[in-house]
């Protein structure tokens, strides 16, 4: 393999695969990228075994003077580029004696001999056979990620809640994140009928975080299987394997009943909620109790010492005066990737569940569990 690259280009694509790259030293192959020269373009694929990234650079950013395939340390590679100082840079395969890949740039005033290993080696992600097709909007489908992703469990006490529930129904793709204590559940109309049978599938966590940072604007589509689920976009592919198991009953409308509730305007509510989290925080449970009146809610944080005290005029008040506490941390969080100028707030009945939804944006909901307080 032999080619003259823009550095920038291959920058951007080596930023990417290294993010999905393993560091498991057992398995030399998968700390690689692997890069194939055709005609017209550059392929890379860069994984950790059960999740992959698939991404190219396209002949107006290359020159290819002999096609070819390396598999060459991911990490490695990327620092190089990104310390060399020229627009250009040559890539190119020796394979006389021991393979090794030379990285230099055209004045030839940086050269780095880089070992190579067996491309034959390399494990690529099994094809996808019978499976379910849809196409989103990129940015619808970024801001589902973002507002679902928040609640899923980061330590895997419980392997299916570090993931995010998607189904399709209705042409309706409906996505739900939930560690136990707090929730947001979005549901999206897709952008194309849907193929095949539908089938419920929990998608990595992990994988959700850095797919997020991939997508763009344009359409999205997206085909899984009982145990993978592929995501496609303009410049990339990316391929991982489904949680196994049954994802808990945790579904919840805000047409529930309710003992209270009302609508705020979300930056005035989040300055508050900053501000009590001050006291909040010097006690280890991050605990403030909410007061709902029939026209402003007050929100109370105190430690063994300290207090805050944060009132708030309120709008479309409907219920009775009631008080919970909650984590302001999570209602933070909840209020963060609800992303909404005014937020309505709801009190389940039972004064166990607090919903945060949208008056612009239909189909968004986050909750939050809350513990009743006496008084």
């Amino acid at each position: 393999m032999r080619v003259i690259i823009n550095r920038f280009r291959l920058m951007e694509q080596l930023t990417k695969i290294v993010r999905f790259v393993s560091s498991n030293e057992h398995v030399k192959v998968l700390e690689c990228v692997y890069m194939e020269a055709v005609t017209d373009r550059i392929n890379l694929i860069g994984g950790n075994g059960t999740t992959f990234l698939m991404t190219k650079i396209l002949d107006e950013h290359i020159q290819i003077q002999q096609v070819g395939k390396v598999a060459v340390h991911a990490k490695l590679l990327a620092d190089i580029v990104r310390k060399m100082d020229e627009d250009e840079i040559m890539l190119s395969a020796e394979t006389m004696g021991s393979n090794r890949l030379r990285v230099t740039t055209l004045s030839n005033r940086s050269t780095f001999i880089l070992k190579l290993l067996q491309t034959d080696e390399y494990p690529f992600p099994e094809q996808m056979q019978d499976h379910t097709l849809f196409t989103i909007h990129g940015t619808n489908f970024r801001d589902a990620i973002r507002q679902t992703l928040f609640a899923v469990q980061k330590k895997e006490h419980m392997p299916t809640l570090t993931g995010v529930k998607m189904e399709v129904k209705d042409h309706t793709l409906i996505m739900i994140g939930c560690d136990r204590y707090r929730l947001g559940k979005v549901e999206q109309t897709l952008a194309s009928e849907v193929t095949a049978t539908s089938e419920v599938v929990i998608v990595p966590g992990r994988t959700l975080n850095e797919l997020e940072k991939l997508i763009g604007d344009d359409l999205i589509h997206v085909r899984w299987c009982r145990t993978k689920i592929k995501f496609i976009g303009n410049d990339f592919e990316l391929i991982t394997h489904s949680i196994t198991g049954n994802y808990p009953n945790v579904d919840i409308s805000e047409d529930s009943a309710y003992v209270a509730r009302f609508v705020v305007h979300t930056s005035a509510l989040v300055s508050a909620l900053n501000r009590v989290a001050i006291i909040a925080s010097q006690e280890k449970t991050n605990l403030i109790q909410m007061n709902v009146q029939a026209e402003q809610v007050v929100f109370d944080a105190s430690s063994q010492v300290n207090q805050a005290l944060e009132s708030l005029d309120i709008q479309n008040y409907l219920g009775t005066e009631c008080k919970v506490s909650l984590n302001v941390g999570y209602a933070l969080e909840a209020l963060k990737a609800l992303g909404a100028e005014r937020v309505q707030i709801q009190i389940n009945q039972g004064m166990q569940m607090i919903l945060f939804t949208s008056e612009e944006k239909s189909g968004v909901l986050q909750l939050i569990m809350a513990a009743r307080t006496a008084g």
